[in-house]
């Protein structure tokens, strides 16, 4: 039997902006797996009304899996009960859309399963799929020669007729029938919201001077519902937890709102920030590199600007 399962995620009875642009593109592509059955787990954070169901074309079950808290989901004994009611063919297909749980439950199920796992995925294409790499700065065209793979889509997915990425580099990949996956390290997200899913981030850097400062950092963060973040250095200091690390070597983030604290802006720190729709700098040097990728700068010191903004929002 041959059977798509599709996996996407909402808050407060919203889809998030990843489960949408997911949905868009698979209705967009539903007709090249049109001899496939459609099953769809939504994982849906408890609100006060009832949680609305997507229309797929083709659909054979939907789950609904209600959770109350980011930090509660995803726990080894939840993530084995959801493991369970799975029943894989021979040609089953995993599409996710992208969160931090989600994320989790892909590899999980590759790794049971021993099915390929493709991340960052813009286009399918049957067997063939194109991804982002470097960064978006380029994409990798990639053939999965079993009948079975499990992708995640990136976050930065546009619509099926526009799909725009700089193609600098094209890498052809073909996955082997034998590739095998290990965990090697599981880290535990601290902050409420988890950062790669968050709205508004807010990040600094070593201008913070010190890691008892960054309380008014999140403090503003509480404030705007938002996450935080940080350049390399600082978790290098072990000022922060390298989780919250944003960058080419870290999390690459992609919210509505990116507000940079004390960060100079390095190469290596926008490759993670580049996707955000607005960034707003702080800084006190004018000749920072970071207010050149800007949609808004302010010059000042962040212990004195930082302080007015959370005046302002009592």
């Amino acid at each position: 039997m041959k059977i798509i399962n599709l996996f996407i995620q909402s808050r407060n009875n919203h889809l998030s902006d990843s489960s949408a642009k997911t949905i868009n593109y698979f209705t967009s592509i539903r007709d090249q797996f049109s001899d496939h059955s459609c099953n769809v787990y939504h994982f849906a954070q408890k609100a006060n009304q009832p949680v609305e169901c997507v229309e797929i074309s083709g659909l054979n079950n939907y789950f609904t899996i209600e959770y109350s808290d980011d930090n509660l989901l995803g726990e080894s004994q939840e993530l084995e009960v959801i493991l369970q009611s799975i029943e894989p063919s021979n040609e089953s297909k995993f599409i996710f859309s992208k969160s931090a749980f989600l994320d989790k439950l892909a590899a999980s199920i590759s790794i049971k399963f021993t099915i390929p796992l493709i991340s960052n995925v813009i286009k399918i294409a049957n067997n063939e799929f194109s991804k982002e790499i470097f960064s978006g700065k380029a994409k990798a065209n990639i053939f999965c020669e079993k009948p079975s793979w499990v992708i995640i889509f990136s976050k930065s997915l546009a619509s099926s007729s526009d799909v725009n990425v700089k193609e600098q580099i094209v890498k052809n990949i073909v996955l082997s029938k034998n590739d095998s996956y290990q965990i090697i390290k599981v880290n535990k997200i601290s902050n409420s919201i988890p950062l790669p899913d968050a709205q508004i981030v807010v990040g600094a850097g070593r201008g913070l001077k010190d890691p008892s400062n960054w309380l008014m950092i999140e403090n503003l963060a509480k404030k705007l519902g938002a996450a935080t973040a940080c350049s390399k250095p600082v978790s290098d200091l072990n000022w922060r937890p390298h989780h919250e690390h944003v960058g080419q070597t870290g999390v690459k983030i992609s919210p509505k709102l990116y507000i940079a604290c004390g960060i100079s802006g390095a190469i290596q720190h926008l490759a993670g920030v580049n996707n955000s729709g607005k960034i707003v700098v702080i800084n006190n040097d004018p000749e920072a590199p970071f207010f050149k990728n800007a949609d808004y700068g302010i010059v000042g010191d962040v212990f004195d600007i930082i302080p007015r903004l959370l005046k302002k929002l009592n």
